[in-house]
């Protein structure tokens, strides 16, 4: 495979959804050690069923699937970049886009979810200013907002987690607080959020 250019988008037209992000998300991305790729590659194994341990390797070490770590992993195994991509894209765990500097994951297990996780979202996208509904990253890559299936609080639900901290028995405007409090303790600024009356607006919604 050595000496052999290797694409892991197509260079002709990719489709839009490949494309890459704005500027303002360039900050984002991660800084891929190719030394640490080979080691997983030499661990782990190169024929085609190491895909997918490889790619919760890279997942696990970048928080997402970084290209140049994918590229390089076609470059040096038996997994063509067809497969490889295949794989990313076919199993829920992986991403492709680089994720903020802290992670708030809301549940959507069906009793979050019969309580009102998507108000949750709705309040949290707001103090995030993330307005398009393909993104999940503020714009300053500060929070990254991920639904999850269910994470065993049922009797506590809806629930978030904010860098792994649980957050139960919420409303829009009690998880828009938590985060501007989170928010406050680390020195993040949020995009979106304009104070207090933001978080009653939330709850007003609700009723």
């Amino acid at each position: 495979m050595s000496g052999v250019p290797v694409y892991f988008f197509s260079p002709v037209s990719p489709p839009d959804f490949l494309q890459e992000k704005a500027v303002t998300k360039a900050s984002l991305e991660a800084t891929v050690d190719p030394a640490k790729v080979q080691g997983w590659i030499t661990q782990i194994g190169s024929d085609t069923s190491a895909a997918v341990p490889l790619l919760q390797a890279i997942q696990s070490e970048y928080g997402y699937l970084p290209r140049k770590a994918m590229n390089l992993v076609v470059e040096g195994t038996e997994i063509n970049a067809s497969q490889l991509f295949g794989v990313a894209t076919f199993y829920a765990q992986f991403r492709l886009d680089p994720v903020g500097r802290h992670m708030i994951k809301v549940c959507h297990g069906t009793a979050c979810h019969v309580t009102g996780a998507d108000r949750l979202n709705t309040s949290l996208r707001h103090a995030l200013g993330i307005e398009d509904p393909k993104e999940d990253t503020a714009s300053n890559g500060s929070y990254t907002i991920e639904n999850v299936a269910c994470i065993g609080c049922c009797s506590l639900a809806p629930v978030m987690l904010i860098d792994g901290e649980a957050f139960p028995n919420l409303k829009g405007a009690d998880a828009q607080r938590h985060l501007v409090k989170h928010a406050k303790t680390i020195g993040e600024i949020l995009p979106g959020q304009t104070g207090e009356g933001d978080d009653q607006a939330a709850d007003e919604k609700e009723k």
